[in-house]
């Protein structure tokens, strides 16, 4: 009886101190994820000898690079596939399901980043509105 009695508590004791620890990790600050649409992955390695110092060759030797890297979604449009690599959760988690989507409450199409409160970056840059897709 003692003897299990010491057994437990030893293990309870062993997997607070190792829980304590991993709980007392740093978070990180920021993670920048950069991803270049259309970008296959043979690509950087294809022409490495080409790069410069800096840039791609910085983020290749410097960053974390998936050689094989997969998400299983069927919607392959911008904002579903970047916000699933971003939170690694699937569309109907995280509720990006689309570039565009119908606002009910005002009857518009509604583009998956657009905010009255903040300008996109293209205007006021001779983009036409009406052709500009994603």
């Amino acid at each position: 009886m003692v003897k299990s009695f010491i057994s437990t508590s030893s293990l309870l004791l062993i997997i607070f101190l190792f829980s304590s620890v991993a709980l007392a990790a740093e978070k990180p600050r920021l993670i920048l994820q950069i991803t270049v649409d259309q970008l296959r992955g043979d690509l950087p390695t294809r022409y490495y000898d080409r790069l410069g110092e800096g840039g791609f060759r910085y983020l290749w030797e410097s960053g974390i690079v998936y050689h094989d890297a997969h998400l299983a979604h069927a919607n392959t449009e911008t904002i579903v596939g970047h916000t699933t690599l971003a939170t690694g959760a699937h569309p109907a988690i995280h509720g990006m399901v689309g570039n565009l989507w119908f606002d009910r409450e005002t009857g518009f199409t509604t583009y998956n980043v657009e905010d009255a409160r903040y300008p996109l970056l293209t205007a006021g840059a001779s983009v036409d509105a009406n052709t500009e897709i994603d």
